[in-house]
């Protein structure tokens, strides 16, 4: 998805949404593998809204992350080294559904691959803030578009 494509469904601060991403990644020993995960998230939540984000900023000393910045957009954020690569931020994340397959389409669990190797088996099952390239974003539907879908049917 482009940034034009984002901002054209008029997205209105506090709205819930659902997001759908495919991610291709190189985990542990060069192993690599396909990440679909669809959840829901609220746009323009920010650090200053998130108290659990607030407490490790003010742990780490009140440094933020230091590889992208806030741009202009609610939840946009851009890579500090390639500003022309833009994600979205995704805080609070709920309703998680997440689909794992190595490269070739084989699928395979999260434990198949903790056992493989390629990811470590400490991480995180609900993550705070996530953030995703906005080309591996395949669909976000807003639940109120969905509720009139279902009412003109």
């Amino acid at each position: 998805m482009t940034l034009q494509e984002l901002l054209a469904k008029d997205i209105t601060n506090g709205r819930i949404f659902a997001i759908e991403a495919r991610t291709e990644k190189k985990g542990l020993k060069g192993i690599r593998f396909v990440k679909h995960t669809t959840l829901t998230a609220q746009w323009g939540v920010n650090y200053s809204h998130v108290a659990a984000v607030k407490e490790t900023v003010e742990a780490n000393g009140g440094a933020k992350p230091n590889w992208f910045e806030h741009t202009e957009f609610d939840s946009i954020v851009r890579s500090k080294k390639n500003p022309e690569k833009l994600y979205l931020q995704v805080m609070n994340p709920r309703g998680f559904h997440t689909e794992y397959a190595l490269e070739d389409g084989t699928p395979v669990t999260k434990a198949d691959l903790i056992a493989m190797g390629a990811i470590k088996a400490d991480e995180a099952e609900k993550p705070v803030t996530l953030v995703y390239a906005l080309e591996s974003i395949i669909a976000v539907t807003y639940k109120e578009n969905r509720i009139k879908e279902v009412l003109a049917a």
